[in-house]
């Protein structure tokens, strides 16, 4: 992709969506930064990618309300002029257990992992249609396995999948790709405040790293004859089939 290429990425204040803003930004992207209250992070990477060259702003919206969306892909095309690429990477977790798991913390989950999903690509592709683009899901191993987080949790990892199928499908002939990445666990925010099990037990005897995400973003950016796929990033944690 060249320089004057757009990527969008969900919840890219921290964790994962903050190294792959990082990432784009060097791989010559200019990049929309979206937060819902981290400002003074989200402003940092934006900085730091401005600083080193690139072009960055950062964007206060719940990408789960579908008129935070409106603005947040209205300043996108104010400040850019196009849109190439969405990572859908907001997301929420937490290791509630199934018997205390009530409906309001289902919905909350499936909402920020799911439904901003569904709203902010929906809103994207418009502007993806005249020169193509990419659409990434960041799934999870949960979506397999069913996983150690929560019953929302795996079922939103799910339906992200689901959802990125019928993209997949829907846009052939745009030329707009859909593809997700399922990592096991990364050692981010989210996941150091939960009560995990000891690392010991995982493959290579540790957690994933922010970093570990990229070369897969990078190979769906580069590769037009790629859709509907899901790449598993989880050191053999589970095989796909």
């Amino acid at each position: 992709m060249s320089e004057a290429k757009v990527a969008l990425i969900t919840g890219s204040s921290r964790g994962i969506g903050r190294q792959l803003a990082l990432d784009c930004a060097r791989y010559g992207l200019s990049v929309v930064v979206n937060y819902v209250r981290s400002e003074a992070a989200a402003e940092e990477v934006a900085d730091q990618v401005t600083h080193s060259g690139g072009r960055a702003i950062a964007v206060q919206a719940d990408a789960s309300v579908p008129g935070d969306v409106e603005t947040l892909i209205g300043r996108t095309l104010e400040q850019f002029g196009r849109l190439d690429c969405v990572i859908n990477n907001a997301g929420i977790g937490n290791t509630t257990t199934l018997e205390k798991l009530d409906a309001a913390q289902f919905e909350a989950t499936v909402k920020v992992n799911l439904l901003s999903a569904f709203l902010v690509s929906q809103a994207a592709v418009p502007h993806m249609k005249a020169q193509g683009g990419r659409l990434i899901f960041m799934s999870s191993l949960a979506a397999r396995t069913g996983g150690g987080i929560s019953a929302a949790y795996a079922a939103s990892k799910a339906g992200i999948e689901g959802l990125m199928h019928y993209y997949a499908t829907y846009l052939l002939a745009d030329r707009i790709t859909a593809n997700a990445i399922a990592p096991a666990l990364i050692a981010s925010d989210m996941v150091k405040a939960m009560k995990l099990p000891s690392v010991e037990g995982f493959p290579l005897g540790r957690l994933g790293q922010p970093d570990e995400i990229w070369p897969a973003v990078r190979m769906i950016l580069e590769t037009e004859y790629m859709t509907g796929q899901t790449i598993h990033i989880n050191a053999g944690r589970y095989r796909s089939r």
